[in-house]
């Protein structure tokens, strides 16, 4: 497949939410952080949780949930969620209304695209039907946390910003324009209002937001052999190890149009 191909971006709906779920969890497959929690916890499953985590979400009056759809194969190829702090309801409401008129059409840049890491505190959330081990629940801790920590510096009260609370593309479509696509939808609405956008990005992410103009602000380095008993699913660290995990708190400030 062909990065020329062109993808439409149009507002995604309750009965788009398995699939959207499925390309969550297909994207994260190789992630290092969300491999080695899957192994600490029993049942798990990524993609029941984004399912829930994408309610909330369709139905949410301060996020806007956005699909890319291939044109020539009508197949979603993936997703973006939206959140914007310091809007009022009625602006949000407004592009929300302007993108279920208006399919907007993107040819897509060859860029890397990803995963990014869900922007959701669960410290404090538990599943009844989930056992974790100790470890994993120190390893939650410690990312929840610092992403609460995060949250506050950037938005205090009185902020108003936008913010990636998740970005997927189905593994297939990757590297294909579809990230940069769904990206450059908020950029357009962020510098049109002025307003500064921050991601917390997953390893395989920050490059594209770099591309995009995002710099990093801060780190969470995270050894994760710390949080585990079990060797690496693929034992492509050194003796079986998990290794470092880096998660980017990244920041891009507000353009004026045509710079």
């Amino acid at each position: 497949m062909q990065s020329t191909n062109k993808f439409s971006l149009s507002l995604a709906t309750g009965s788009d939410i398995s699939i959207l779920a499925k390309i969550s969890a297909d994207s994260f497959l190789d992630d290092r952080h969300t491999q080695m929690k899957s192994q600490g916890q029993s049942p798990y499953s990524h993609e029941d949780s984004m399912r829930e985590h994408l309610l909330r979400q369709v139905g949410s009056p301060n996020s806007i949930l956005l699909k890319a759809v291939n044109a020539l194969s009508g197949e979603i190829t993936g997703w973006v969620s939206w959140g914007f702090r310091g809007f009022d309801q009625t602006e949000i409401a407004s592009l929300r209304e302007q993108m279920g008129n208006l399919a907007q059409q993107d040819e897509g840049e060859d860029l890397e695209t990803v995963t990014t890491s869900t922007v959701e505190s669960r410290e404090g959330q538990s599943d009844p039907a989930t056992t974790k081990s100790p470890l994993i629940e120190r390893l939650e801790k410690v990312t929840s946390g610092d992403l609460q920590s995060w949250m506050e510096k950037f938005m205090p009260a009185g902020t108003r910003c936008m913010f990636v609370i998740s970005l997927c593309v189905a593994p297939r479509w990757q590297s294909q324009g579809v990230g940069g696509s769904l990206l450059n939808w908020g950029i357009q609405q962020a510098d049109a209002a002025g307003v500064f956008i921050w991601v917390h990005s997953s390893e395989s992410a920050w490059r594209m937001y770099q591309k995009h103009g995002f710099e990093i602000v801060g780190t969470l380095d995270v050894d994760l052999d710390q949080y585990t008993t079990t060797a690496a699913i693929d034992n492509k660290g050194e003796a079986g190890k998990w290794g470092l995990y880096v998660f980017r708190y990244m920041k891009r400030l507000p353009r004026a149009e045509g710079l």
